[in-house]
């Protein structure tokens, strides 16, 4: 069992469990509670973006990114809890309500996605001996597909070189430009590397001995292209929900400030 997850998710239910008592006095009172629990889901939203602005300083000694990052995941668990006693379980009722109400939730259900995402790949990153950084993977696959076109050219003299050259023209020239089978490597299968390994030994039974080494080479570089493109679609992917979370939580602080405006514009009689 993991201590540290059992912590911070006691932490996080506490606190939330603190909130409800306070907003059941609150009504106990006959006070509206809607603008304490609002302040705080405001507060709980804004804190949120100080963990993007952490990682941008990773150098500077705030404490250690897993620690922020830890804070981060099950403020947002509390910030969820807050959202729904401050809604009251209840749809809204004006178009900037609508609004809001769906970027929360879009903010909220791709957050649960990343903190999935943040525990699920680096684990599956780090099984793999040569891990490349994502901006070096296109320079990586472009030095492969350079070998391989040097492979096939130097076999065009041999016996069987063009069974090989047209394979290499219909099949693998596609396979070495860029990154492919996206899915296939996110759900772990191996079929689209068999198709091509087996197709590529095909051709063996017509090559004679410097072409079956030239055929054990490229396929060698086959299986390196297929492991760069694993890594390219679990790095990318932890990567481009970013673009869909971080945005969407600017969206909805920029909204929820336009939403507090108004609700203490009608509050104060303006």
């Amino acid at each position: 069992m993991n201590w540290r997850i059992v912590q911070n998710g006691t932490i996080a239910l506490i606190a939330a469990g603190i909130l409800y008592t306070v907003i059941w006095l609150y009504d106990t009172a006959l006070r509206d509670p809607r603008t304490f629990d609002g302040w705080v889901l405001f507060g709980g939203i804004t804190f949120q973006v100080f963990f993007s602005w952490r990682r941008r300083f990773a150098k500077l000694p705030l404490g250690r990114v897993t620690a922020w990052m830890q804070a981060h995941i099950y403020c947002g668990y509390f910030v969820v809890a807050t959202f729904a006693l401050h809604t009251q379980f209840t749809l809204p009722d004006t178009g900037l309500e609508w609004v809001l109400w769906l970027l929360f939730v879009l903010v909220a259900v791709s957050g649960v996605v990343g903190a999935f995402l943040a525990r699920a790949i680096p684990s599956k990153l780090e099984a793999n001996v040569s891990q490349v950084p994502l901006e070096k993977i296109s320079s990586q696959q472009a030095k492969i597909a350079r070998e391989v076109d040097d492979l096939v050219v130097g076999s065009v003299d041999g016996d069987g070189a063009a069974v090989l050259t047209n394979f290499y023209t219909q099949t693998l020239h596609t396979f070495f430009r860029k990154p492919r089978n996206f899915m296939s490597h996110l759900s772990h299968s191996k079929r689209p590397l068999k198709v091509i390994c087996g197709e590529l030994e095909a051709f063996e039974r017509y090559l004679d001995k410097q072409g079956k080494e030239t055929l054990q080479s490229i396929r060698e570089r086959i299986v390196a292209k297929d492991d760069l493109d694993f890594q390219y679609a679990h790095q990318g992917l932890l990567i481009a929900w970013l673009f869909i979370h971080i945005p969407a939580t600017y969206g909805l602080i920029a909204l929820s400030i336009i939403h507090v405006a108004i609700v203490h514009a009608f509050s104060s009689g303006v």
